[in-house]
């Protein structure tokens, strides 16, 4: 914040705003924490970075490395593409002459619900912008650590990027979606999906 000044503490307001406005979290009473649940609780990172606009853009994410200790290696991994498929895929795409399109899901992994419960942890200026954000919903639950710093306790209700789970709760949302709009999964490789649309196959 000191690098980006005035235009950096706008970016963290608005990004904290924008999670607020979605329900990506609600605040947590930390008197009904217990001290296991705290140390449990997630760190809060907020990234800056300037566009080509000359605009700064802010990002919230959790760090979910303390986790690691308590979901096993391997349960938490998302699926991604096969190479394989990828190239058979253009080359059926350029025999058949197929229409392509590339799009783009904003904020695509809080489109999906957290399907446990997951603390984070605000503190310092970010928990005093996020009392800015809704005063009357987050200033009564904001605490003092031990080193006087402002201590603001969330539970997360969607998939927020750096949470271990995130890309493994998209894919199953995305893939629930697909299925929900007639699409049926490769029994090879489950990042593929395909739909036969007016007898004409859709990848």
């Amino acid at each position: 914040l000191k690098e980006f000044g005035v235009k950096g503490e706008q970016a963290v307001y608005k990004e904290l705003d924008v999670l607020h406005l979605q329900n990506v979290f609600t605040r947590q009473d930390p008197g009904c924490l217990t001290s296991n649940e705290k140390g449990k609780a997630l760190e809060s990172l907020m990234f800056l970075e300037n566009k080509q606009t000359g605009a700064v853009k802010g990002r919230l994410v959790a760090d979910g490395s303390k986790q690691r200790n308590y979901i096993e290696e391997g349960a938490a991994a998302s699926p991604t593409v096969m190479t394989e498929s990828v190239l058979i895929t253009a080359a059926i795409v350029a025999t058949e002459g197929r229409d392509v399109a590339v799009i783009d899901l904003p904020g695509a992994f809080l489109n999906a619900e957290m399907d446990e419960v997951v603390h984070m942890v605000l503190r310092g200026k970010l928990a005093e912008l996020m009392v800015k954000v809704a005063p009357q919903i987050y200033r009564k639950y904001v605490t003092l650590g031990n080193k006087r710093e402002l201590m603001l306790y969330m539970t997360l209700q969607k998939a927020l990027y750096g949470c271990l789970r995130s890309a493994l709760l998209f894919y199953l949302k995305l893939v629930a979606d697909l299925e929900g709009q007639g699409f049926r999964l490769n029994p090879y490789d489950p990042c593929v999906a395909n739909k036969l649309v007016t007898r004409a196959q859709m990848t």
